[in-house]
């Protein structure tokens, strides 16, 4: 009996919105094949992958046809094949987060032997074993009994991608699923997709990162403007293993001056610790015995910070070591508890969260899970005007004239007008970079800014913050990746789970 592939692609068309996102698509994906999907933001990377995994369906009219030859022969429909592949991708995780009663990581975890979305079946004793055993390994067992809404970035991508591999599927994709995770769950994780795909699993990884470029991955498709421009084998023999790819970084006490050219490690470490202004400058944040609970847990403990004007921070540490948190207790989202402080902007009084939003400018993946109603990308950076999700005042002339030249700073200007729902990852989380800086901010908070974000976008991310921090913004970043920091004399703050 003849082979037959796992997907067949022939002249495939795909519109979201009435926009066209894929064109023409030849393709096919053979048993044992796995494959890296590169290209730039808005290449179309994440709208294949969902066409693939038959979330989204060719165009009906001169859309092509798409043929799955998971179960022994060639068939144009989609049932059945969300049981056959797993699937881990940022609009998966801001799916679950978008979901209002309380699920627990255990009840996510065991939802992977069939790949639905709740368990609707009963598991036996051997496959609850093994999915114990998976946390395990994943180093998962301590969040199985939290509810996901409080488990930090990438402790949920950890819980989702235990849940993709727990079913050993069949095929697997991936889209961009190593963001929010800290180096060594980095390691831990691309080693468990190297050994899924050694085990017979066929990979398709979307992905910007180098360091996602395991061994098995020996195919590339590259898209551009939702075109097939490259297709083919990967010279891989070369290249090292997963261990060489994740870039271990160690501890550097070496200090380098503004606008050189630095070392990962340098760029960790620059100026930790210390500070060469005045020790009577104003301060912009102090923090004095703070402590955060979530869902009564302990996530920050008993805190002594402080950040003075023309200071720069890096907010580093593993995963559910509260970074997040931290960034939430400085907006005025998070309070701390009885017997900690907080205060703001020089000034020992108490400020209300409008007045704090006022001088403060935010990016997070949480703030990106919040949009959920369709609005122009014009909207949502006007939206930061009354730090809201959404518009919820009237803007004058004299703001949209200000979102228009943001846009145009930010290379986003011809996105103005387009429904930001239907954009991709990494070009919303460049709308929420313009839509914090729409107002004028003195301190720009960021948690984990570049993620999604192609090499182009990084690059222009980066230059783009750093002639902020050379001019009057300051700079607190959340980041595992110490390359994605722009050239400034930065500070460190490094925290560590509570035990």
């Amino acid at each position: 009996m003849p082979q037959l592939p796992i997907v067949q692609l022939d002249n495939v068309s795909v519109s979201l919105g009435g926009r066209r996102i894929l064109h023409g698509l030849n393709w096919r994906w053979w048993p044992g094949e796995c494959w890296a999907v590169q290209g730039a933001n808005g290449s179309g990377k994440s709208t294949f992958l969902r066409l693939v995994a038959g979330e989204l369906a060719p165009d009906p009219v001169e859309g092509g046809r798409r043929l799955y030859g998971l179960d022994g022969e060639l068939s144009h429909s989609a049932i059945g094949v969300r049981e056959q592949v797993a699937f881990v991708s940022p609009e998966q995780q801001e799916r679950y987060l978008n979901i209002e009663w309380v699920r627990t990581a255990w009840d996510v975890l065991l939802t992977g032997f069939h790949q639905t979305d709740y368990l609707y079946r009963r598991l036996t004793a051997e496959q609850r074993a093994a999915a114990r055993a998976m946390a395990r390994e994943l180093g998962l067992a301590s969040l199985l009994r939290r509810d996901v809404q409080t488990l930090s970035q990438g402790e949920f991508r950890r819980v989702l991608i235990a849940r993709a591999l727990l079913g050993k599927p069949r095929v697997l994709l991936l889209d961009e699923f190593t963001d929010g995770l800290d180096p060594a769950m980095r390691t831990t994780l691309l080693a468990a997709v190297q050994r899924a795909a050694a085990a017979g699993t066929s990979l398709l990884c979307a992905t910007h990162r180098t360091d996602e470029l395991i061994p098995a991955l020996r195919r590339k498709l590259v898209l551009e403007a939702g075109r097939v421009v490259e297709s083919g084998v990967t010279q891989q023999s070369s290249r090292r293993g997963i261990e060489g790819n994740v870039k271990r970084l160690t501890p550097n006490a070496q200090r380098s001056t503004p606008g050189t050219r630095l070392s990962e490690a340098e760029r960790w470490t620059l100026n930790a610790g210390s500070s060469s202004l005045p020790p009577d400058s104003a301060f912009l944040f102090r923090l004095r015995n703070a402590s955060v609970y979530l869902d009564r847990v302990p996530v920050l403990h008993r805190v002594n910070w402080e950040m003075r004007s023309g200071e720069h921070w890096a907010i580093t540490g593993p995963n559910g070591a509260g970074k997040s948190t931290f960034l939430k207790l400085l907006l005025g989202e998070q309070h701390p508890a009885m017997g900690g402080t907080i205060e703001r902007f020089n000034e020992a009084r108490r400020h209300t969260l409008w007045e704090i939003r006022a001088q403060v400018g935010y990016v997070g993946p949480d703030l990106q899970t919040a949009y959920r109603e369709d609005l122009t990308v014009a909207q949502v950076v006007a939206s930061g005007f009354f730090a809201s999700v959404g518009l919820l005042d009237d803007v004058t002339a004299a703001q949209w004239e200000r979102v228009r030249a943001v846009l145009a700073q930010a290379d986003l200007g011809p996105l103005a007008g387009q429904n930001y729902l239907r954009l991709s990852y990494g070009q919303r989380r460049r709308v929420l970079l313009a839509r914090a800086l729409v107002h004028e901010p003195k301190v720009l908070l960021l948690d984990e800014p570049l993620d999604g974000l192609d090499t182009d976008s990084i690059a222009l991310m980066r230059r783009e913050l750093a002639a902020l921090g050379n001019g009057q913004v300051a700079l607190i970043v959340v980041a595992h990746r110490p390359e994605d920091l722009p050239v400034l004399p930065w500070q460190r703050l490094a925290l560590t789970p509570r035990a």
